[in-house]
């Protein structure tokens, strides 16, 4: 198994949400709300569910539970490309725990193994439902292609509008963030890689 990368903040204890809701209730404490307000009287409890449920929900599985047994075997064609282009994702920064949203533009070239399109969007999910920057989110999901189907190459282009540039900060509100990552062969040929481009620009 790969080491974790430095963009990817890991999970390294169980969920805890009632020490989650008290740490909701003193942030908001420390922002001065009225926590007797009817209007956040339950929110230290919402929020808590929501990013453990919900937000942070990829660290409850792994790239082999979605793409290891599900996948069928044959002998591809000559510089066989699958694609699956602007799969919806929405991801949180590490950095000010905002979200950043946007789709993910996904191809590999199979050596062996084939699996179905939903696949390679629950494998979004999975990288993308943790405390991760885009640009490492980029590298997880070619790698981990790579890796479980033995991929001869995979590449990724994630386009996301990132909370932290738009909300905040510069509050460039039309801006949006480009990553890309290619392994293998995407990686050595360029040709492959701007087929790869090409396809998304017809979608």
């Amino acid at each position: 198994m790969r080491p974790r990368p430095p963009g990817e903040t890991p999970r390294i204890r169980p969920v805890d949400l009632e020490k989650a809701e008290e740490g909701v209730r003193l942030f908001l404490e420390g922002l001065g709300i009225d926590l007797d307000d009817s209007n956040v009287r339950e929110t230290p409890r919402r929020v808590a569910l929501a990013w453990a449920e919900e937000f942070l929900d990829g660290y409850e599985r792994s790239a082999r539970e979605v793409l290891g047994d599900f996948y069928e075997e044959r002998k591809p064609e000559a510089d066989e490309m699958v694609v699956v282009t602007s799969i919806d994702f929405q991801s949180m920064c590490p950095h000010h725990l905002l979200p950043y949203r946007g789709v993910a533009h996904v191809a590999y070239l199979p050596a062996g193994k084939i699996v179905g399109f939903s696949r390679l969007a629950r494998l979004v999910d999975v990288h993308s439902h943790r405390l991760i920057l885009q640009e490492t989110l980029a590298r997880e999901i070619a790698e981990s292609i790579r890796e479980e189907l033995g991929a001869r190459g995979a590449a990724v282009i994630l386009e996301a509008e990132q909370s932290c540039m738009t909300i905040r900060g510069e509050r460039r509100a039309s801006s949006r963030a480009i990553t890309e990552a290619f392994t293998g062969e995407f990686a050595e040929r360029a040709d492959l890689r701007e087929r790869f481009v090409r396809r998304i620009g017809s979608r």
